[in-house]
């Protein structure tokens, strides 16, 4: 049975199909599109038509991936901007009436049991399932060796942020509404960022990063989603994405401030001409970064492991 993951995130969409096979799943593609659901989120926390509309031309592209890849189930989960928005309807009914998604309001599990008898499901996760979904993909996740150690799972999204704790299994998460897209929006919206905009980002970042001080220091960081990639794309000096040199690569925070240096000084359209970097990330890479350097300060790390993989794998994993 082949199945598809749709992850809509507040900037980004992305589809995964995985195929079951004896010893597990095996991935047939794994695809992203920028679609910016969270642009104009602000101040009043509703979804945008434009933006909405965005995310469904992407839904229907997938639909038709699924299609050409012979995928039966789908299983779409929202996040973050969907989670707080006013009007989340605007975007999960059309799912509903277009393209006969069921929509499940009880949570993940509900969701994946739903699955059983319908073949297209959709829900909203709560902060906590996103987190724990979050720290999953890496826990599970062999190549990234992880043993036993005490480890921490940073997802930084275009909404939120979402940190998990935990072993073989998360034992702790915190959801903080800092995303990268949200950020620029409230506190950095020049380009470049000013300086006082770059203080008043990390003041704020630190104060809602508070509560990470007072957990137990982890052995291990590892960063998934869009930011850490296109960091460690940087960092490689890659000229595109390859999966299999930044699947598992280590930041040391002293790589990591000297990419945000560079990156902060430079404007949309500066960005925009390094090499490997997709175009779509240039608005919010900087920030991203920003971002992941101030979750390492709260963790009192000196390194982060990049995963190339989320929430959608460990959502397949688990059906």
């Amino acid at each position: 049975m082949r199945t598809a993951i749709l992850d809509i995130g507040s900037n980004s969409t992305l589809l995964l199909i995985g195929a079951r096979t004896p010893t597990g799943w095996q991935v047939l593609t794994d695809q992203t599109r920028i679609t910016r659901l969270g642009e104009g989120f602000e101040p009043a926390k509703q979804l945008q038509p434009a933006s909405v509309e965005r995310t469904l031309q992407a839904v229907e592209a997938y639909l038709q991936e699924c299609q050409s890849w012979g995928a039966s189930r789908v299983l779409g989960l929202a996040t973050a901007v969907v989670r707080e928005a006013t009007n989340p309807e605007l975007l999960i009914e059309p799912l509903a009436t277009r393209w006969q998604f069921q929509i499940v309001r009880e949570g993940f599990a509900a969701a994946v049991a739903a699955l059983s008898g319908a073949s297209r499901v959709v829900c909203v996760l709560s902060e906590q399932e996103e987190a724990q979904l979050s720290f999953v993909s890496v826990a599970k996740d062999e190549s990234l060796e992880l043993s036993d150690a005490p480890v921490a799972v940073v997802d930084i999204g275009g909404g939120s942020v979402e940190v998990a704790f935990g072993r073989a299994t998360p034992e702790q998460a915190f959801s903080f509404p800092i995303g990268a897209r949200r950020v620029r929006e409230t506190l950095m919206p020049s380009d470049p960022p000013e300086p006082r905009e770059i203080l008043q980002a990390v003041r704020a970042l630190d104060e809602t990063l508070m509560p990470l001080r007072s957990v137990p220091q982890p052995e291990r960081v590892v960063a998934i989603g869009g930011t850490g990639v296109n960091l460690a794309v940087l960092a490689l000096g890659l000229s595109a994405f390859d999966p299999t040199r930044t699947h598992g690569v280590w930041l040391t925070d002293e790589v990591l401030g000297a990419l945000l240096n560079q990156l902060l000084r430079l404007n949309d359209a500066e960005r925009s001409t390094l090499p490997g970097i997709e175009p779509e990330r240039v608005p919010l890479l900087h920030i991203g970064a920003l971002i992941l350097e101030r979750v390492l300060y709260a963790l009192r790390r000196e390194a982060v492991q990049i995963s190339v993989r989320g929430i959608r794998y460990s959502a397949l994993w688990s059906l």
